[in-house]
């Protein structure tokens, strides 16, 4: 019989009162907005900050050290919680009973969550949990659409009765760059506040110009299809090193015409393959220059599969605006 992993139950609030049930349950301290884990359960700190009266944000750096199931109870503070999961490694969140495998390089690191409803959290025990946690009032959310307009385009969220996960997907190009840079800074430095708050600033921006697109939903679609394009994805998650398979072998491998499948991963993931595929290589590769691995620029345009270092450094001069030499390590 399998050993049964300590449960912690807490609640989020969009003002720091929360955190204290973190550290009776946990060990450690709270030092102004850090929050110290005890050596015994974690390495590392997580750092909270109230941007504004509707706007809160939380970041978790540390590696668990003994496992943990953190179950986060529903309460009537109404405000969306905006997961980005940047961990190094698999973790599974739990909402509505239904297992999310989330981190960097899952097809799921990107949620919005109804406080409404309770969830539950698992990290791995001695990988790197890296997360991102928006909270923000419903009400001022709202604000951004038309009278009527949100009410009628994400009804579930505002229906009381339903209290229903509004989304789950993966993060945006876009999303993925700030938060990579943020999960390079360090939580103890001095100016972490300032670096933080630019980047909720950015993150809120692009979550609005998100939901203003009407983020799609899948919910037409067979579960059979919507599977096999999530297969397709991870596919091109895991062969970055590797050219753009193609539209005709990506809808192969999903047993589905290209048309359809080009569609519907439009749908599900609100950008085209190639476009997809090309930021997340560009991603790859900044990773690759800031790791200390490679001499030369060329090294790591060889190796993600580009011919020509000059197009390597242009198109990564036009995503980042800058030269991929001047990141290089």
């Amino acid at each position: 019989m399998s050993e049964l992993i300590p449960e912690f139950k807490h609640i989020y609030s969009l003002t720091p009162e929360w955190r204290q049930k973190f550290v009776d349950y946990l060990g450690g301290a709270i030092v102004n907005q850090t929050m110290y884990f005890s050596p015994e359960t974690a390495s590392g700190s997580s750092y909270f900050l109230e941007i504004s009266p509707d706007v809160s944000v939380v970041t978790i750096d540390s590696v668990l050290n003994r496992p943990i199931r953190f179950t986060r109870l529903p309460s009537e503070d109404d405000f969306w919680i905006v997961y980005y999961d940047l961990s190094d490694s698999y973790s599974k969140h739990i909402v509505e009973d239904v297992n999310h495998k989330i981190g960097y390089k899952s097809k799921l690191n990107f949620g919005i969550v109804d406080n409404k409803i309770g969830s539950s959290y698992l990290a791995t025990v001695g990988d790197r949990f890296y997360s991102l946690r928006l909270f923000i009032r419903k009400s001022y959310i709202k604000t951004f659409f038309c009278d009527g307009e949100f009410e009628q385009d994400f009804k579930d969220v505002f229906d009381d009765k339903k209290k229903k996960m509004f989304f789950y997907g993966h993060i945006d190009s876009r999303s993925k760059v700030i938060l990579h840079s943020l999960k390079q800074k360090n939580i103890n430095s001095s100016n972490y506040e300032f670096i933080l708050k630019g980047a909720v600033f950015t993150l809120l921006g692009y979550l609005i110009e998100r939901l203003n697109s009407k983020m799609p939903s899948a919910g037409s679609h067979l579960e059979k299809d919507i599977a096999a394009v999530m297969l397709s994805q991870q596919h091109l998650l895991s062969n970055l090193l590797f050219p753009f398979p193609g539209i005709e072998f990506l809808a192969n491998s999903a047993n589905m015409s290209p048309t359809k499948y080009r569609t519907l991963y439009n749908t599900i993931f609100g950008t085209s393959p190639a476009l997809f595929f090309k930021n997340e290589k560009l991603l790859l590769a900044k990773e690759l220059l800031e790791s200390g691995d490679f001499k030369f620029v060329a090294d790591v345009a060889f190796e993600l599969g580009y011919n020509r270092t000059s197009y390597f450094s242009s198109i990564y001069k036009d995503y980042f605006g800058v030269l991929p030499n001047t990141v290089l390590k």
